[in-house]
Order: C-alpha cells, then structure tokens, then sequence
C-alpha cells in the first residue's frame, strides 16, 4: 500500500490544481476558450518553472554545509556543519549539497518526459513559417499532431508511475523509501500515529523474522539475514531481521534523543522509556515495562542503550501488532501515574497531538484501516474543492490582466504556481533545513516529479484540448522556455556537488524565463 500510495496516488493528486485550471481555462466556445487557455499555459509554464527554480535555489540555500577544503568532501558527519563565511567566495563556492544518484536519475527521467512538447512543437513552427496564422486552419493542421502528443503524455504518464511503482515495491526506490521513513518519523514523533499503527505491519510481517511465534519471553535465534545483540553468558543471541533493524535505526533515532534527558548520557531509564511509549500511545504497563527491561537491559545497570532500545522497541511493536500484549486500562496503575506526574518534556514546540478519541483503544490492524479510509476520504474532498474552485480561479485571472492590461498568461504564470505548487514549495524547505543526504535527495525529488508531473498530466490535458476542440498551439516561446529551463537543471544535476553560486544561477532562471518568453512573443515567435 505504502508503495502505490507514494508513487502513483500521491503524485497524480498533486498534478490536480495545474490540470483542472487548464481544463477549465479550455471550457466554453472556441474563441473564449483560445484567449482563456492562457491562464491554463501560464499556470503549466508557470508551475513548472518555478518548482525547478526558486523552491531548488531555496533548498540548496537551506540544505548547505561546509565542503572540505583538503578532501572536497562535504562535512554530513561533523557536529557544526555550516561556519560563517570570512568572504564572499568562501560563501559562495565554500558550502553546499551532495547531488546523488536518485537525483541525476530523475533529471534524465524529467527529460524524457517533456519529449511531447517537441512533437507539438515542430509541426507548429512549421505551420508558422508558412504563413498559416489563422488560429482555426493552424488548429487543422495540428490536428494529427496533437493526438500523437496525447498518446505520447499518456505513455509517459503510465511509464512514469510504473517505474515509480517498480521501484517502490523493489525497495530500489531511494526518494519513496525515504520520504516513507521521514513521513513515519514524523507522525509518530507529533503523536499522530503510535508505534504499532506506524510500524506494526512492516515489522510484523517482515519475511527474514526468525520464529514468527515468538512469546513475550522474546526467545531469539541467530541467522545471517539479522542483526543480532550479544547477551553476555548466554548461549542465545537476541536477533532481529536486518530490514527492521536498519529501519527502526532511522526512525527511532530523534526518538530516543528526545526522552533521553535525565541525564542526557545516551542511555534510558525505566521511566524515561515508560514515558515514551506513553507519549506514543503505547498501553503499557510497569510489568511489561519491567519485562523489556529484564530482556534487553545486558549489563542490569538500570538503563538502555539505543541499539538495546532498538531490539526492544521492535519486540513490543511485533507483540502488539499481534495482539499477544493485553493493553493497559485507561486508568493505569498508581505507579504510572506518578511517573506521568513527574516526568514532564514540555521543549517548547506545544502539546502532542492525540490519537483520534474513536481510535485510541482500536487494535493497530483496526486503527490503520479506519485511517486509510480517512485518508482516502479527505483525498477525495479535496479533489473535489480543487474542481469546484478552479473555474472561479480562470475567471478571477482573466479579470485581474484585464485590469491590468497584460496577457492573462503573465498572471497565471505569476500566481498560480505558488497557489498549486505550495505543498511542494514548504515540503522541499523542510527537508532541507535537516541538512542531511537524505532529506536533502527528499526535497530535489520531490520538486522533479511534480514537474514531471506537469509534462504527463497538465500536458496530455493540454493536447486532449487542442486535439478534440479545435484549439491552436500558439505557445511556443512557452514551450521553448519549459524546455530549456529543464534541460538546463538536468544539466545541473549532473554536478556532484551544488554550492550557492550554482543556486543563484537556478534562482536567477525563473525571471530570465519570464524575460525570454516576453522578448520573443515581441519578435512574433508564439
């Protein structure tokens, strides 16, 4: 489900708001709808730009640490991972962002799909050179064209989710597994998801679990394909599969470095864990507490290091997936509540958010699926806001360059993207505030498949209208331009390396774009 959801649903839904305004802005009679489509070409110029723009300059700008200047290396591993500059070029050249493989990938993969607006593109010139302006007998002759661009976005739109999809459920996907780790951190760090709802399934259900009966007592064997903890004097390992433990290691890591406080020496105490899966929405008792202690305390010095944490944390989550641990009433044990008393971790960021009330004493199975279907219903609202809205949207464009006297596309192109494009615009700043290779390849995909997105929807939404309406192409200094700024941004993410210089140059695109595109309808090239 993770898979399909994060690589084909979540994409199509936010190629929405670009794709209903140019289907909206492509309504009504032939002449309406030939001066209106500019609004639509201006939200898919527009949008596209900008998300491999400003949003990719703000990333690198967020995301920045020191480069070494002996290695060339960046400093991912240091403490202090961005000094102040002594001058400008050390500014400029002295830090930046590392450039993987997941990145070049999807700068070749968003070439690709921009090949139908060089289908569109030469018949069009064609058509312009031999005079033909007239915008009904331009639209005949595109005619042909056009529908051999449609296919061509569809294929690309359907190639491009089943090689996401692929991947994902291949477990080659680096943007899908990432973003699905940082996504489940954050649920479960907010409160919105407890332990066993967020990682019940994957850690019950892993294939290289060694004995899938495992009692409480958490007898373990040891194989190749897990990660074992050495119990002093005891013939038996405590084992995990690999993929669990690598998992969980990312995941559980702020985790842990949140409740470690008294004294924040790397290790937990009894209450500090029992407060934890408290916070978590984790029933637990102080038996049970007392238990895990017993098990994968090893040295019974009264605390837990983070890779006993680990071990622990992955036992009690498959336990209670189960259903093999009784949870605790509501009204918990005297001995709870005064550690609930006691043990306060107000860090100055706000309360946790709860559980649903409805939810809180579901079992995890019956937690997740009430959630998918909330997920799926608010997916739908929201879809169905984006329709109604859009309309109005093309309407209140087309009044604001009226009164302005400016084309509506220079409006759209402006405003719209930072209306359908916000989501990705905060997500990719987010991500790179966190200044690591993984946040850092989150918030660049993700910016590349929202504008992949834009050539295969928006774009077959585009064709279908000049196809099946009549509609001319005369947007081809837009054309020239999407193409352009994203064969310039491949290029760039060739680099292995990209500092702040190279993010001015990225930034400065968007208005040169803009420039360029009113510079050469001057000279009749549309």
């Amino acid at each position: 489900m993770a898979g399909l959801v994060g690589s084909c649903v979540l994409p199509l839904f936010a190629a929405i708001p670009d794709g209903a305004i140019m289907l909206f802005s492509g309504l009504g009679d032939i002449e309406t709808a030939q001066e209106t489509l500019g609004v639509g070409v201006g939200a898919l110029a527009g949008s596209t730009i900008m998300v491999l723009t400003l949003p990719w300059a703000r990333s690198v700008y967020d995301g920045r640490i020191d480069i070494d200047q002996l290695s060339g290396e960046l400093r991912y591993k240091t403490k202090h991972k961005l000094r102040t500059p002594l001058t400008i070029r050390d500014m400029l050249y002295g830090s930046g962002v590392e450039v993987n493989h997941a990145v070049k990938s999807g700068g070749t993969m968003l070439l690709l799909t921009a090949i139908p607006y060089l289908l569109i593109q030469i018949p069009a010139s064609y058509l312009v050179r031999e005079g033909d302006e007239d915008n009904k007998e331009l639209g005949i002759g595109e005619h042909s064209w056009s529908l051999i661009s449609l296919v061509m976005s569809l294929s690309g739109f359907v190639g491009y989710l089943l090689y996401q999809f692929i991947k994902s459920e291949s477990g080659n996907d680096v943007r899908k597994n990432l973003l699905l780790e940082a996504v489940t951190q954050k649920a479960i760090v907010d409160g919105m998801l407890s332990l066993s709802v967020a990682l019940g399934e994957f850690v019950a259900t892993s294939d290289e679990w060694i004995n899938s009966d495992i009692s409480l007592d958490f007898h373990c064997h040891t194989q190749s394909k897990t990660k074992s903890l050495a119990v002093p004097n005891d013939t038996k390992n405590i084992a995990i599969p690999s993929e669990v433990y690598n998992k969980l290691l990312h995941i559980l890591n702020p985790i842990f470095i949140k409740y470690d406080r008294e004294p924040k020496d790397g290790m937990l105490s009894k209450r500090e864990m029992h407060h934890m899966f408290r916070d978590l929405h984790e029933k637990i008792s102080d038996s049970q507490i007392n238990n895990l202690f017993h098990q994968f305390d090893i040295d019974r010095d009264g605390r837990i290091s983070f890779e006993e944490f680990i071990y622990a944390t992955a036992f009690f989550i498959k336990k209670s997936y189960q259903g093999k641990i009784t949870p605790v009433p509501s009204d918990a044990s005297s001995s709870s509540s005064e550690i609930e008393a006691s043990f306060s971790y107000d860090d100055g960021e706000g309360e946790l958010e709860e559980m649903p009330v409805d939810l809180a004493e579901q079992r995890p199975e019956k937690q997740q699926r009430a959630l998918k279907f909330r997920a799926v219903g608010q997916l739908l609202l929201g879809t169905f806001l984006i329709l109604v809205f859009s309309d109005p949207m093309v309407k209140v464009f087309g009044e604001v360059a009226l009164r302005i006297n400016i084309p509506p596309f220079y409006v759209s192109f402006v405003l719209a993207p930072v209306i359908s494009n916000a989501p990705e615009i905060f997500a990719s700043r987010y991500y790179a505030r966190k200044k690591t290779r993984r946040s850092m390849t989150i918030a660049f995909t993700a910016l590349q498949g929202s504008a992949a997105m834009n050539n295969t929807v928006c774009l077959s939404i585009f064709m279908g209208l000049v196809h099946f309406r009549g509609i001319a192409w005369n947007y081809s200094a837009e054309t020239m331009s999407i193409l352009a700024v994203e064969i310039i941004l491949a290029m760039m993410t060739r680099k292995r390396i990209l500092n702040l210089a190279d993010a001015c140059k990225i930034a400065s695109i968007f208005p040169m774009s803009l420039f360029v595109i009113i510079v050469l309808e001057s000279w009749g090239y549309s």
